[in-house]
C-alpha cells in the first residue's frame, strides 16, 4: 500500500500563510469523503468480475475456436464487426461534426459540452 505524503510546508511562513493546495491534500480530502468500503461495494465488484470473467473466456473462445463459436455461419459472419466498426466511425464522425459546427459558430457554452 502506498503512503500518501502530509502537506507540503509553506517555505516562507511569515509572508503568506495561504497555500496552494498541493495534489497530496487533494488525494486526502478525496479519500476522507469515500469512506471505508460496505457490503454493497463488494457485491458490485463480485458482479463486475463476474461480467468481466464471462467477457474474457467469451473472447478467448472465439479466438481459439474461431467466428463460428458466434453462431454465424460464412459468408456473414463478418457482417457484425463490420456494422459496429462503421457504426463507431460513424459517431465519431458525427461528433468531429457537431464540434466544427460549434467552434464556427463560436458557440460560447460549447466548452462546457
Amino acid at each position: 500500500m502506498a503512503m500518501i505524503a502530509g502537506p507540503t510546508p509553506n517555505p516562507e511562513p511569515g509572508r503568506d500563510e495561504r497555500r496552494r493546495p498541493s495534489l497530496a491534500d487533494v488525494t486526502l480530502d478525496v479519500v476522507r469523503t469515500l469512506g471505508p468500503p460496505g457490503p454493497a461495494y463488494f457485491a458490485w465488484m463480485s458482479v463486475f468480475g463476474l461480467v468481466l470473467t464471462i467477457g474474457i473466456v467469451a473472447w478467448t473462445s472465439q479466438v481459439w475456436i474461431g467466428l463460428g463459436v458466434t453462431g454465424l455461419r460464412t459468408p456473414q459472419f463478418w457482417a457484425l464487426y463490420i456494422t459496429a466498426f462503421v457504426y463507431w466511425i460513424g459517431i465519431g464522425h458525427a461528433g468531429t461534426l457537431i464540434s466544427a459546427i460549434l467552434y464556427l459558430f463560436r458557440a460560447r457554452w460549447r466548452t462546457s459540452v
